[in-house]
């Protein structure tokens, strides 16, 4: 930014220092004619350095449409709108940007997309984007949030998870540098809690995240822990939610315990109907006790001989 660059000191010329020098060896009524010098220096070293300033802003603007130029020709990426913010010094300064394009489509922050990966035999890598800049070279760079698909990720103790027959990917917080190229295209990603059901997979293609993987412990948490960061836990229950309004309703699973719940639960509203009928059995005899032994009364009042 140019308002954290040092400014040129610009000297004076060898007159001026002549004059202030013969200045300084009168009485006080020379002060007026220094301070009138004074002024001219200050207002001349503030156009010298305002040229300046825009002398490097100009070669700044030049050297950015030629990285952007350069970036453009040798890889075929390049970046679309305004920069955003600036970031180090010299060979490496970077660029940041929103959003950039790479045949012919565009792709912007926070993006679920799949990444060529460095073998053939390799399944392609799942990752967010989260950053997009370019470099001093011009190439365009991505900073990526990786998932893994559990075949990838390593246990604790040695190996790694079994893949089963669901798209399933591991969620982490995992983040690498990669070249912008290195995009294959978009692709998506839903996050859904562990109680709820897969959505179909005809209606809704694409990768299911119900795990997190912890890179450093080489372990699985659920997306529903508690025990997170609070700005991890924060930024997991958003796209959690993103997630489920993308999909709709999603019905909960039926665990053993929820289908044991619900044996209990029909077990004690059979017991209800079952207390409830012999209540009304018992009731209704009653009644017709009742009704007996009045018309037995009737047919034969007291005092009749």
């Amino acid at each position: 930014m140019v308002s954290s660059r040092s400014l040129a000191q610009v000297p004076s010329s060898d007159g001026e220092e002549n004059f202030v020098l013969e200045t300084r060896s009168q009485e006080r009524n020379s002060r007026r004619v220094e301070e009138k010098m004074e002024g001219k220096r200050r207002e001349r070293k503030m156009v010298y350095q305002e040229s300046d300033e825009n002398e490097e802003e100009k070669e700044r603007n030049e050297d950015d449409e030629e990285r952007k130029e350069a970036g453009e020709k040798s890889h075929g990426v390049k970046p679309v709108g305004e920069p955003v913010k600036v970031t180090g010094k010299g060979k490496e300064r970077r660029i940041h940007y929103r959003q950039f394009e790479y045949g012919g489509n565009r792709y912007h922050m926070e993006d679920s997309v799949l990444l060529n990966p460095e073998y053939d035999s390799e399944k392609p890598y799942v990752a967010f984007i989260k950053d997009i800049n370019q470099r001093n070279d011009g190439r365009m760079m991505i900073m990526v949030q990786w998932f893994y698909r559990p075949e990838e990720a390593e246990k604790k103790g040695g190996g790694n998870w079994v893949a089963n027959d669901t798209p399933e990917v591991f969620y982490s917080f995992h983040c690498d540098e990669a070249n912008a190229e290195s995009v294959m295209h978009r692709c998506v990603v839903y996050f859904v809690p562990a109680h709820k059901q897969l959505p179909k997979r005809k209606q809704n293609p694409g990768f299911i995240v119900r795990k997190v993987y912890d890179t450093d412990e080489k372990k699985l948490r659920k997306l529903t822990d508690k025990d997170y960061e609070v700005e991890i836990q924060h930024e997991i229950d958003l796209l959690v939610e993103k997630s489920m309004s993308r999909l709709g309703y999603l019905p909960d699973l039926e665990t053993e315990e929820n289908v044991e719940k619900t044996k209990i639960s029909s077990r004690k509203v059979i017991s209800l109907k079952s207390i409830t009928s012999s209540h009304e059995a018992e009731k209704k005899a009653t009644e017709e006790s009742l009704k007996t032994t009045n018309d037995n009364a009737d047919n034969n009042p007291e005092g009749t001989k």
